[in-house]
């Protein structure tokens, strides 16, 4: 597969989507027309910070525009809580309600602007895949996490890097010798890890945020 031919036919759709002509495209982005005809012909390809540029004055999705994956699109939450100061933060691949996080050294797949009051400090942020802590946190969601904070309260959420599953989402329930690992989906079986051996290593930390489209 020529990948920038691929992205060239991405950008050929938000230019169409967004009703602008090649020129009027390259003028909003501080390109020329020959050059945006180049990037869609697939003969070259826009370089990375071009790309950001594009992500961020239109709102496309960085996984959509590099790789294909999910919507063109990112959703318009401007006006969640009321409005106020609003903050950029990326978003990692990927903590799973099920699936495991590739790592947390990678690159991050999306970046979405979310109301401050909401994320605070938390800007620690991992997309979910996965419905295993469903309805409490659906597929797709976003999750913040306090990486300092690893102390476990019963009935908390964690992300927890756990041994042959990677990194998941779950619920956290304290017992007398051991500590449950809970799925919020009933469909979903819990199981149990002896006390002694939930070490800090196990807990990336504790959730704080969650967004979602419910």
């Amino acid at each position: 597969m020529d990948h920038n031919n691929e992205i060239g036919k991405r950008l050929k759709l938000v230019r169409e989507a967004l009703d602008l002509t090649q020129e009027q495209f390259g003028k909003e982005i501080g390109k020329s027309l020959n050059t945006v005809n180049s990037w869609e012909a697939g003969k070259t390809r826009p370089p990375d910070h071009f790309m950001k540029v594009i992500e961020k004055i239109y709102n496309i999705s960085p996984k959509w525009l590099r790789r294909g994956q999910g919507d063109m699109f990112l959703p318009d939450i401007s006006g969640l809580m009321g409005g106020g100061d609003m903050l950029e933060i990326n978003i990692w691949e990927l903590a799973g309600a099920g699936n495991p996080l590739v790592s947390v050294d990678a690159e991050p797949i999306e970046r979405v602007t979310l109301p401050s009051k909401m994320v605070r400090n938390y800007t620690n942020s991992f997309k979910v895949e996965g419905d295993s802590m469903y309805p409490t946190i659906v597929n797709g969601a976003y999750v913040g996490f306090d990486p300092n904070d690893k102390k476990v309260v019963s009935n908390g959420i964690y992300c927890l890097n756990l041994p042959y599953e990677g990194y998941v989402v779950k619920r956290l329930e304290i017992k007398p010798n051991e500590i449950i690992i809970r799925s919020d989906n009933k469909m979903v079986d819990d199981y149990s890890i002896p006390l002694d051996e939930m070490s800090q290593n196990l807990i990336v930390g504790r959730v704080r945020w969650i967004f979602q489209n419910v």
